[in-house]
């Protein structure tokens, strides 16, 4: 029983997944590629960089990065800047995932020493 109820649950789980999938490939605009973004020329020089051409977050990562963070390389900025306490959220769930998963499958020592199941 156990069984199928844990197959139901995934099934519905992929679901989910693929229909939110689908979704997103209809409904949302992909609002800038970067196409005609000369990486070098970003690094090399952030203020002299024409940023009329990108839109939305390209947009605002160019121009505001050096301000911001101090840091001219824009993926480090974002990495260790922006995105610092995300990881620090993800290394927290780790944990708790960790420690979940001990105190659930751990064996109490009665069973190991020939006491009562």
């Amino acid at each position: 029983m156990k069984r199928l109820i844990a197959a139901i649950s995934l099934i519905i789980i992929l679901g989910c997944g693929v229909y939110a999938v689908a979704y997103m490939q209809q409904n949302v605009p992909i609002t800038y590629d970067g196409s005609n973004v000369d990486v070098y020329e970003l690094q090399q020089n952030p203020q002299d960089y024409d940023t009329s051409d990108p839109d939305g977050v390209a947009s605002i990562i160019v121009q505001e990065n050096l301000a911001k963070t101090q840091a001219v390389n824009n993926v480090t900025a974002i990495v260790f800047d922006f995105r610092g306490y995300d990881t620090l959220g993800e290394s927290f769930v780790l944990l708790i995932a960790i420690t979940g998963a001990t105190v659930i499958l751990r064996r109490k020592r009665d069973r190991w020493e020939g006491g009562k199941k």
